[in-house]
C-alpha cells in the first residue's frame, strides 16, 4: 500500500522500503556476481567477503554505523527475500560457487570498490539518504548470502556476519 506525502500528494507515492527492496536487491545481486566473476572473483564466499568489505567501506565514509544497522536489517531482509524468489531461482542467481579457487586480494578490493560505487549511484540517482542506501546494501548482501547458503541456511551465515 502507498501513502501519498502531503507536499506532492496525487503526484507521486511513497512505496516502503521494503517492497523496493525486495524487488532491487536479487537484480543489484546478480548485477554485483556478474562484475566479480568478470574481474576474477568466481568464489561465494569472496564475493560476499567483496560486498561486505565495501558496505563496510560506504558506510564509514558516511558515518552511518553498520554495527548498529546491520543486525536489525538483516533478519527482514531475510524474511522478505526468502519469498521473492523459489530455491531453484536462488540458486542459479550468482555467477560464483563454493568450490572455486579463491581470488586475490586485489580483485577483492575491486568488488569492494564496486559495492561503494553501485550504493554511491543509488544516492545520487534516486537522492536516496546514506542510511537508506546501507539498509539496501544490507539487503544486497543478504540477497547474496541466500543464493550461496541457500534460503533455509542463510541465517547462519548472516548471523556469523553479524559477529565479525
Amino acid at each position: 500500500m502507498t501513502k501519498a506525502h502531503p507536499e506532492t500528494a496525487g503526484l507521486t507515492p511513497i512505496v516502503p522500503a521494503t517492497a523496493l527492496f525486495r524487488g532491487l536487491a536479487p537484480t543489484y545481486a546478480r548485477e554485483l556476481s556478474g562484475y566479480l566473476h568478470r574481474i576474477g572473483v568466481v568464489n561465494s564466499s569472496d564475493a560476499i567477503r567483496a560486498l561486505l568489505i565495501g558496505l563496510e567501506q560506504f558506510s564509514a565514509e558516511r558515518n552511518v554505523s553498520l554495527t548498529a544497522v546491520y543486525p536489525v536489517a538483516w533478519p527482514e531482509a531475510l524474511q522478505y527475500l526468502c519469498d521473492a524468489r523459489s530455491e531453484e531461482e536462488w540458486a542459479i542467481l550468482l555467477s560464483q560457487t563454493p568450490a572455486a579457487p579463491q581470488a586475490a586480494a586485489h580483485k577483492i578490493s575491486r568488488g569492494a570498490s564496486q559495492m561503494v560505487q553501485s550504493l554511491d549511484a543509488s544516492c545520487d540517482s534516486t537522492g536516496m539518504s546514506p542510511r537508506i542506501a546501507v539498509l539496501l546494501g544490507i539487503w544486497v548482501l543478504t540477497a547474496v548470502v541466500i543464493a550461496h547458503s541457500g534460503p533455509v541456511d542463510a541465517d547462519i551465515t548472516l548471523k556469523d556476519l553479524a559477529k565479525s
